[in-house]
């Protein structure tokens, strides 16, 4: 059985949502409720957690402040709000996944479900690997992109590189797809696996797990596996060197 808290300012939002996981997921067990942060540290220290259901906008701090108060985090979060806003901040806290209110079942169901089986592997010291859809060191699969009608969740292993294009960046992927997304680059820096993706150039981001060739010289460029070539800026060389191995 998972136990998880839920904390929402509102008490008829956290009704709501338990009647949805005693209907839809009877393998969750709600354990303790919070209406504000000061109540809601309270409770997870007091019940210690699988899960934790959690509103952004709350009085006295924010979901991301009540967080910070509670490092090292050692259960799983599920946001739930009606603001798209903070999608992108929210996976920076390594949100397993991102509710809009109204809930939709469905949602609600495959998030609980990638709470299992992260719970599952923590609790048999599994380590999660590419193969099952994760990468080394990263706890969260996918990126959720703002797009005109919502987000968008793509798997990170499928990104090749990110441009910045002043306040957005461009994100490519394999199969030459691409999409244009809020956020800058610096704020994709620090929330891609950093094992992964390199800065190269003050424009540039790149997995290198997609790069065919590097070409040396005063002007290093290296060749992407889209036939895509992106300068290496001489700051940002020796580091990219480096990290290859040389």
């Amino acid at each position: 059985m998972i136990q998880c808290n839920i904390i929402d300012d509102e008490p008829k939002n956290i009704t709501i949502l338990k009647e949805l996981l005693n209907q839809y997921c009877p393998h969750v067990t709600v354990k303790a409720e919070a209406t504000n942060a000061t109540e809601a540290i309270q409770v997870i220290r007091k019940t210690q957690p699988h899960l934790v259901f959690m509103d952004i906008e709350m009085p006295e701090t924010n979901a991301f402040g009540l967080l910070n108060q509670l490092l090292p985090i050692n259960f799983e979060t599920i946001f739930v709000t009606a603001y798209e806003t903070y999608a992108f901040q929210a996976f920076k806290y390594s949100a397993l996944d991102y509710l809009l209110k109204p809930i939709d079942i469905d949602d609600l169901t495959i998030a609980v479900e990638k709470a299992v089986t992260r719970i599952r592997e923590k609790n048999t010291n599994r380590k999660p690997d590419f193969f099952h859809n994760q990468l080394p060191g990263y706890t969260f699969s996918k990126i959720a992109l703002s797009t005109a009608d919502g987000l968008t969740f793509y798997p990170i292993a499928d990104i090749v590189c990110c441009k910045a294009k002043g306040a957005c960046t461009q994100v490519d992927f394999v199969k030459d797809k691409s999409l244009t997304t809020a956020g800058t680059l610096k704020e994709f820096e620090e929330m891609l696996p950093a094992d992964v993706f390199c800065r190269v150039h003050h424009s540039y981001l790149v997995n290198l797990n997609y790069i065919k060739k590097y070409y040396r010289g005063k002007g290093g460029y290296i060749e992407l596996i889209n036939g895509q070539t992106i300068e290496v800026s001489q700051r940002k060389r020796d580091e990219f060197l480096g990290r290859l191995g040389h």
